[in-house]
């Protein structure tokens, strides 16, 4: 699915692969992973109750559409998306309604365009006008949806603002506008409108997977992340063998919980995780990172270097990998870990001046202040005693 346009389907800009032969996890995995959900969820609160429905206002599906949308799922997942887009566009279409639906088939129509190497202009040209010839809440959403990145948040809300006007009652409506407001960074009260939005959203449809979704990423955001490890295990736990959650989002979305687990003190339970995602392309590097991060935090440093090293070739240019690095050959200790450790500082301001972002500014910072700090230890070392200078006679 497409990675920048709303926040929880993903947050972070960054390239989408495919599963390694679209396989799911297997039973024995399945198994494994569900112990963990449980272990870690008897140390947590417990979640607000729902449960997943297929008769969701703005996701109504009639007898037989789910096994059509599986049937599509399970050609997404293996990359064959022209088959799946040949199944679902149909269906979707005749359902216009649907906004599950609706949502898949634009993530459908974004990707194949963008694989083939067309222009996108044409496909958000196309959902505005049919917003505009008739402007049904459906419409207007996805209108607002596709056109967010290249229109901006302001025409999004605009567009949401009409939608709401038609139907103040649409839980659909109320998910975007959430989604849309946590993109608009200048806004001082953005977080809690969005958590408004989103509320207003679950008490119109408890079972809105995609709420239920930027619920737990939300909480992990403000840093209550006992609650939202609880949200995203429920989460997961509901959602196994949902075709409306693509294997993609799962994983990284188990991902995310690993590492809410390891913030936990379960670092031990994240690890076993990730260890099931062996194999698998989707969120490499950040899986990566994390299980480094795990493998860190039970005092395998050497074991840690390495994953984390693992995570470079991953994905060369990213920061985290690098960070991890440094920060591991300060704490090691060993001979010449300290001119590693000074290298991998040095090459995160490198590449962080190229990245552009805050995620990538804020490590710069950090690795100043270490390179800085190395420094400034070198001087007193190589100052002799008796004062700056040391004894000249």
């Amino acid at each position: 699915m497409r990675g920048a346009t709303w926040v929880s389907e993903r947050v972070h800009h960054r390239s989408r692969h495919r599963v390694d032969g679209g396989r799911p996890l297997g039973n024995q995995v399945r198994a494994s992973a569900l112990l963990l959900l449980l272990l870690s969820a008897a140390c947590a609160s417990q979640p607000e109750r729902w449960e997943p429905t297929w008769q969701a206002p703005g996701s109504y599906f009639e007898t037989g559409q789910e096994l059509t949308l599986r049937a599509a799922r399970t050609y997404y997942d293996e990359g064959k998306l022209q088959a799946a887009l040949d199944i679902l566009g149909p269906l979707a279409r005749g359902a216009e309604t649907n906004l599950e639906l609706g949502f898949w088939l634009q993530d459908l129509e974004w990707e194949l365009a963008q694989a083939q190497g067309a222009s996108t202009a044409d496909l958000i040209e196309a959902y505005e006008q049919s917003a505009e010839s008739e402007p049904t809440p459906a419409r207007l959403i996805l209108a607002a949806r596709l056109g967010l990145e290249t229109r901006g948040g302001q025409h999004a809300l605009s567009l949401l603002q009409r939608a709401l006007e038609l139907d103040p009652d649409h839980p659909w409506i109320h998910y975007s506008l959430a989604q849309v407001l946590l993109g608009e960074r200048q806004r001082a009260d953005r977080w809690q409108a969005a958590r408004t939005a989103l509320a207003r959203t679950l008490e119109l449809d408890p079972s809105h997977l995609r709420g239920r979704h930027l619920e737990a990423w939300i909480l992990a955001q403000e840093g209550d992340v006992a609650r939202a490890s609880t949200a995203l295990e429920r989460w997961l736990e509901l959602t196994r063998g949902d075709p409306r959650v693509s294997n993609e989002v799962r994983l990284e979305a188990e991902v995310d919980l690993a590492l809410m687990w390891v913030r936990l003190g379960h670092a031990a339970a994240a690890e076993a995780l990730l260890s099931t995602h062996a194999g698998q392309r989707v969120a490499r590097t950040r899986r990566l990172a994390a299980l480094a991060v795990a493998q860190h935090e039970q005092g395998r440093i050497e074991q840690a270097l390495d994953t984390a090293r693992r995570a470079e070739l991953a994905e060369p240019g990213a920061l985290l990998p690098v960070v991890q690095q440094a920060l591991l050959y300060e704490q090691r200790g060993r001979d010449g870990d300290e001119s590693r450790a000074h290298d991998r500082w040095a090459l995160v301001v490198e590449a962080a001046a190229n990245q552009g972002d805050l995620a990538g500014l804020l490590q710069s910072v950090r690795a100043r202040v270490h390179l800085e700090r190395s420094a400034a230890t070198q001087v007193t070392a190589d100052t002799p005693a008796g004062g700056e200078g040391g004894d000249q006679n």
